[in-house]
């Protein structure tokens, strides 16, 4: 394998790990939600709660894969075996 491939490769699993780190936030975000509330509770303030809840699972999603994205890179050294997408300007 080339590292362009194994560039392509790592975009493809780290989007897959991201999107899947961001729904298990956001369903656990929700689950909360649904057992700190009540059917009585005003509705805008149940629409604000979960608009802030799908940010901070966007948020901590990015925080959590670029934690990962870090130890992966010091266990296995990737910059060995990717490629940079974007070059330096000479």
């Amino acid at each position: 394998m080339n590292k362009k491939l194994n560039t392509f490769i790592f975009l493809i699993i780290g989007t897959i790990v991201n999107i899947l780190v961001m729904l298990l936030l956001l369903v656990s975000f929700l689950y909360l939600i649904g057992f700190l509330f009540t059917p009585e509770t005003n509705g805008s303030v149940i629409t604000a709660v979960t608009l802030t809840a799908v940010m901070l699972s966007v948020v901590g999603s990015y925080l959590i894969y670029s934690r990962i994205v870090k130890i992966i890179n010091k266990k296995w050294n990737l910059e060995q075996w990717i490629e940079p997408l974007f070059n330096k300007k000479k």
